[in-house]
Parts: C-alpha cells; structure tokens; sequence
C-alpha cells in the first residue's frame, strides 16, 4: 500500500510547485473577482455581521477592492518566477494575515446554522475554516516552525467537521446535487437515497480524521489518511465541472459554492506537502 502511494504522490518539487499553483491561483483568481466588483455583496454581508462591523462598515465599499488588491498582488508576486525571494515572503505573509481575518468571520452569526441550534451545526464557515490549512500551507513556505501541524490540524478539523453535518438534513439537502450532478457518483451513490447517501460520504470523511491522527501513532495509517484525502480534495475539485451552480453567469465567476470548491486546491496541495515534506 505505501508503495502504491508513493507512486501516485508526486515527487517532492512536484508537491511544491503544485502548492505554489494552488495557492497563487486562488488568490489570483479571488482578487480578481473582488476588483471587478462581483463580490461586493458578499463582502459587504460579512462586514455587516462582523464583531468589528462598527470600526470596518465606514469603509466597507473600499473594501473588497482592497481586499482585491492585496488578493492579487499577493498571487501574482507568489506565481512569478523571477520575483525576489523577499517579495515573495511578504506575499505569504500577506496570505497568512488574509486567511486569520477570513478566519474571524467564524464570529459571525451567518456560519452557523440556525434550524440546527446554531455552534457547532456550521453552514457557510465550511468554506471558512479551510483557511486553517491555507494559513499553514503560507507559513510552511516561511520556514515556519509549526506549520505542517497547522495544515494536518486544519485537514483534521476541516474532514472532522464537515463529515459530522454530512449525518444532519441541510447538508445531506446541500451536497445532493452535487452528487446527482457527478458521473462519478450519479450511478451508484445516489440509489442509496439523500440522507444515505449524504452518510456514506460522512463516514468515509471520519475514517479519513482517524487516518490522519496515525501522524502521533502509525506512519502507515497516516500515508493512508493522506491519500483519501487527496482522493476527497480531487473529487470535490471535479464538482466545478460536473455542478453548473458552481459558476454565477459562468466561467470565471464563481457562485459561493465555487469559492468553497476551489479552495480545496490548496487542501490538496497540503496533503502533497504532509507527505513529501
């Protein structure tokens, strides 16, 4: 088994070059959108419900251009080659300080769901705390001591979670067209039923956590844990070919459910750099 996986993982300069893609692409790509003005609601509704609203809402139509700008700039000083090594520190920097203040938002009431009570049922903060692991993957291109448990951490929390609500009604509501839209699963997955099948995925992202905890006990289980993983990010990435929601108005404009799709680029890219590393 490890040999197999082994072979399947890419090389070690693969895993960085594949992380450094990952990470400038998605923040290219988000810059991008927050320019041409496409996520002024969005950033507009996460100011308004924001611990901090009071101090940030006087500038909150500055905002998503700013925050447009340091998305693009970062990306594109990150993507080329022939950047500065210093440039290119201050970039990941910027990332870092970009993925704690998405990380803030989980202070916000819209995370969570409130026909299920409220914390810890999370609706759209699953698209938040994939910032953990973005978080981790900039700071490992630091050198940072601490960064690679940061990144299995986040993987950890993210799998954890997420596989939790897949047992509840509005996320195995949410995940079914998805499902239904997928060759992949369409033919098999989708006869079990909504909540069956929402289940089944549920325990294939719990048996991935229990994997991935062999990091403090069993090299094996864990190489297995990263590579479901790998799997689960792979799968998920292919949804935004397979679901026409995942667009709003088409390509490139992603929908929100875009966004949280895409990030899963660079939680493919940490599994890469948690094995190779």
């Amino acid at each position: 088994m490890s040999s197999l996986i082994n072979r399947l993982m890419p090389s070690a300069s693969g895993a960085h070059f594949f992380a450094v893609v990952s990470l400038a692409g998605l923040f290219i790509w988000f810059g991008l959108m927050n320019l041409a003005g496409h996520m002024d609601g969005t950033v507009g509704r996460w100011i308004n419900e924001h611990p901090l609203s009071h101090v940030i809402s006087p500038v909150k139509n500055l905002a998503a251009y700013g925050l447009g700008g340091a998305q693009l700039l970062s990306g594109i000083l990150i993507a080329v080659y022939a950047v500065p090594q210093r440039f290119k520190r201050l970039s990941y920097g910027v990332i870092g300080l970009l993925s704690l203040g998405s990380l803030s938002l989980l202070g916000t009431n819209p995370v969570w769901i409130k026909s299920l009570g409220g914390f810890p049922a999370i609706g759209s903060g699953q698209g938040i705390i994939k910032y953990i692991v973005i978080l981790g993957v900039a700071i490992w291109f630091l050198g940072a001591k601490g960064a690679k448990e940061i990144m299995l951490g986040g993987l950890i929390i993210v799998l954890a979670w997420i596989g939790a609500m897949k047992f509840t009604a509005p996320e195995a509501d949410g995940v079914w067209p998805l499902l239904t839209s997928s060759p992949v699963f369409n033919f098999w997955l989708t006869s079990l039923g909504k909540q069956a099948a929402s289940n089944v995925i549920g325990v294939f992202e719990l048996l991935t956590v229990v994997l991935l905890t062999g990091y403090w006990w069993n090299r094996r289980a864990f190489e297995i844990g990263l590579a479901l993983s790998a799997v689960t990010f792979a799968v998920t990435l292919s949804f935004l070919v397979t679901y026409a929601s995942s667009w709003s108005g088409g390509f490139p404009y992603l929908s929100s459910t875009g966004h949280f799709l895409l990030k899963d680029a660079v939680l493919l890219a940490a599994t890469f750099i948690l094995y190779r590393d």
